[in-house]
């Protein structure tokens, strides 16, 4: 039976490379995207060599939007530090920019992207939206980390316990050489933040905190993580980017959609199908993947249960583990860990190998 339309609500990582996919196919595709034009998301931009490898299976090359290459990774807590080179190149990448050219590379395959429209209800046969309603009877559910109302998703361990941020900050000439090809992980009490280039002397900031550690406002946050020596020498001379940092809480970190709570036509992508820890750097991953994925579930004309079956299995692991050192870098053994990674740094890059997509 062929496909007459689908409608793809979010136009991030999933929502966008699903809808270039689809549009390839020579399926009619409505996106549906909130924001009305690029935008940043509390990502740490870290794309791995699963999303890369996604990404050029579209003749998508993000090495053209002036991504850095990411070769080494570097643990730090307190005063020590472990290092290692990565076992893969990775790439650090803006979101704003990446989200931005996959939207018009869907567009120019023929999607129709409906900018600054927002989805306010899925009823039965379509869509209600703001601009008005909208018959569709396959839906990609791609909101990232934002739920929609009456398809929330269950929750998860973690949910409503920490708040991420995120901030672009330029960097003097010297930060920039010495952060190099590294992406940097900084432990500290109460949470953790990733620092990595994104472009030439521009860093992405992120930064995942328990809610009781959070002072009220990004300036009360970034005085405490300015205790930390590491931070303060990385922001030395940096410049905030961002009007505001980009900011998001209680999320259900760990959750995995299971085919039981699946709504005939409803294929879920990327966070709405399963949220990894960021410790790892694996959910721009899961977003192409899943968006790929769901577009050839449905060419085949395999449900959308069968689909969330395929991809629970597939990520299932990668999620688990990185729930595992994101509840372990919380833990008293962290000096103990500390300790085991300076005497064997290639211990790092083991575990970075560990925490991948199959």
């Amino acid at each position: 039976m062929p496909i007459e339309s689908v409608a793809v609500l979010g136009g991030g990582l999933a929502g966008a490379s699903a809808a270039l996919r689809l549009a390839r196919a020579g399926i009619g595709v409505d996106l549906f995207e909130r924001q009305s034009g690029p935008h940043h998301k509390v990502c740490g931009e870290f794309l791995s060599v699963e999303a890369q490898r996604d990404l050029r299976d579209m003749a998508f090359e993000p090495l053209r939007l002036g991504a850095v290459p990411i070769d080494r990774v570097r643990i730090v807590s307190g005063r020590k530090s472990a290092e290692s080179r990565l076992p893969f190149t990775a790439l650090g990448v803006s979101r704003e920019v990446l989200d931005e050219a996959l939207l018009d590379a869907a567009a120019a395959a023929g999607a129709r992207v409906l900018r600054g429209t927002r989805v306010t209800a899925i009823e039965d046969g379509g869509l209600r939206t703001s601009a008005g309603r909208f018959p569709a009877k396959t839906l990609f559910l791609a909101t990232g980390k934002h739920d929609l109302r009456g398809m929330n998703r269950p929750d998860g361990g973690e949910r409503s316990r920490h708040i991420a941020f995120k901030m672009h900050w330029k960097i003097p000439a010297r930060q920039d050489e010495e952060l190099g090809h590294a992406v940097e992980l900084v432990l500290f009490d109460g949470g953790y933040l990733g620092l990595q280039r994104v472009a030439e002397r521009v860093m992405n900031l992120c930064v995942l905190v328990r809610r009781e550690r959070f002072g009220g406002s990004w300036t009360d946050l970034l005085a405490e993580l300015m205790r930390e020596d590491h931070v303060a020498r990385r922001l030395d001379g940096a410049l905030e980017m961002l009007d505001r940092p980009a900011s998001i809480a209680g999320l259900p970190y760990g959750y995995l959609h299971h085919p039981a709570d699946d709504r005939p036509g409803l294929f879920r992508l990327g966070d709405q199908a399963g949220l990894t820890a960021p410790l790892t750097g694996d959910g721009m991953a899961i977003a192409l993947r899943s968006a790929a994925l769901a577009v050839d579930c449905l060419r085949a004309g395999r449900s959308s249960a069968s689909y969330s079956g395929l991809l629970r299995r597939e990520i299932a692991g990668q999620v688990r583990k990185a729930m595992l050192l994101h509840q372990l870098a919380a833990l008293p053994v962290l000096p103990i860990a500390m300790g085991l990674l300076r005497f064997w740094p290639p211990l790092l890059g083991r575990l970075a190998a560990a925490t991948r997509l199959a």
